[in-house]
């Protein structure tokens, strides 16, 4: 079946990548070949120590498939499946690290309906940079096959309450007793689990927008109809909170009692704080009040992408506090705090509940109006090659070819630029304080635009009057 070939062979000519999410693209060239390629490249290449692996899915509808094709293929090859049904990532990821077992995660996370991927765990969690190109580079043809009668045991209910149980020993003095917590439930795989847990703190839950549709949430890049709904419900049903996930529950939304969604650099400086971390690792597009936030804590800045940042947080000792999170709101504990153990992948709950512990004391508008006072803003233009990106970061890689950029986005005042990081992508730091960043996506044909300022309402106007200038200057929209 794979004679002479490789997982990255298996993909050529395909929309099929494999990056900082795992394996990602369109629903119909995610075959059973192509998928199956990626499974045995990772089982039997990274994880021999191990003849068990978990398996997960979000509620796409093409993720019951998938994963019966790579439950097959694992059994195949020898491997007893713990099938873990229907869980959010971090859900899945703890389980399997706490037996010390690798994972296999079904799930596109928040994009659409019509794609989907398959995310990787090894026993001491998320895969790496050095991994991927591991697997990618493979050669199938170099194993033997297997002859195997290995089962499939159901581990569903026992994954989901032992995530649950995290949260129920680290929150031991949570008590959220008369306050109103809207669950913005669409079709979050981990959205029936977060209703629960919040009941068992004492909230009372209303739940909201639950449908079998997916939905396709980015808590990066929140629409104005989901703005505009969460002012809704929070003046309709009077709440002290709204709590949302991704489609795979790694990534959080919150929203205050006015129903203003909450950015999640801002959601990962207050977790931060709450966690009393000494060591913070975050990407270069993070909000920069960090530093001020907790002027004592050695923060790292690195490219976007949780193996990043991971990586980044893999150098600090045991004995220090150490918290990753990135701008989607999405919160790493890479060292065991307040009562948590360690956790190194994306997760919501935690970020969900310690936003939330503050409620008991101040509203949500509170907490975030006692930040340092820089306000992030993001957008993107889909659609775009990679090649186009890739075209359009080179060119902003030089400073000089920011100028005519800048007068198209300025045009009642003269700015310069003090500094420019192409750490990832191009990222001008600019004499006004404003911070003006371009990337290309690392999972889709975007092109992503973040910028920063010391006004909320400046910083959303300008990333709009970025994206329209990019537009116009380099795409002809």
């Amino acid at each position: 079946m794979y004679k002479d070939k490789t997982p990255l062979s298996l993909c050529q000519n395909s929309q099929v990548k494999f990056g900082t999410s795992g394996v990602r693209g369109p629903v119909n060239e995610l075959t059973q070949e192509r998928c199956c390629a990626f499974v045995e490249a990772f089982l039997r290449k990274l994880c021999q120590a191990s003849n068990i692996v978990c398996i997960g899915q979000d509620l796409r509808p093409s993720s019951p498939t998938i994963t019966l094709w790579i439950s097959e293929c694992a059994r195949q090859l020898g491997y007893t499946v713990w099938d873990c049904g229907s869980l959010a990532t971090p859900s899945l990821a703890h389980y399997s690290m706490a037996h010390q077992v690798p994972a296999i995660m079904v799930t596109g996370s928040h994009i659409p309906y019509d794609r989907n991927g398959i995310k990787f765990y090894l026993p001491s969690g998320e895969i790496s940079k050095e991994d991927e190109l591991s697997i990618l580079n493979t050669q199938l043809n170099t194993f033997s096959k297997v002859s195997s009668d290995t089962t499939i045991e159901d581990h569903h209910d026992l994954a989901l309450a032992f995530y649950r149980q995290r949260y129920q020993n680290a929150f031991t003095a949570l008590d959220l007793s008369g306050k109103r917590v809207g669950v913005y439930q669409h079709s979050s795989v981990i959205r029936d689990q977060l209703t629960e847990i919040l009941n068992a703190f004492g909230a009372e839950t209303i739940p909201l927008g639950r449908t079998d549709a997916f939905v396709a949430l980015d808590t990066e890049a929140v629409s104005k109809e989901d703005q505009i709904q969460a002012n809704q419900w929070s003046s309709k049903y009077n709440l002290d909170a709204i709590v949302s996930t991704d489609g795979d529950g790694d990534r959080p939304l919150i929203a205050d009692e006015k129903g203003q969604w909450l950015r999640g650099d801002q959601v990962g400086m207050i977790c931060c704080q709450y966690l009393k971390a000494t060591h913070i690792v975050t990407p270069i597009n993070s909000n920069t009040g960090l530093e001020a936030l907790v002027p004592k804590a050695t923060v790292i800045r690195t490219k976007i992408g949780s193996p990043y940042v991971l990586a980044a947080m893999e150098t600090v000792k045991p004995s220090e506090i150490s918290v990753g999170y990135e701008a989607n709101g999405g919160v790493l504990l890479g060292t065991n705090a307040e009562g948590l153990t360690a956790l190194p992948t994306r997760d919501a709950v935690l970020p969900i509940l310690i936003l939330l512990a503050h409620l008991p004391h101040q509203p949500l508008s509170s907490v975030i109006h006692a930040l340092p006072k820089r306000y992030t803003s993001s957008e993107r233009l889909q659609d775009i090659t990679v090649s186009e990106s890739q075209s359009t970061i080179s060119h902003l890689s030089d400073a000089q070819h920011w100028l005519p950029l800048l007068t198209k986005i300025y045009t009642d005042q003269t700015v310069s630029i003090s500094t420019l990081d192409t750490q990832d992508g191009a990222r001008v730091w600019l004499s006004n304080n404003d911070i003006l960043h371009i990337r290309a996506s690392g999972n889709a044909n975007e092109l992503r635009i973040y910028v920063e300022s010391n006004d909320s309402t400046h910083s959303d106007i300008l990333c709009t009057h970025t994206k329209q200038a990019i537009s116009s200057l380099f795409f002809d929209i």
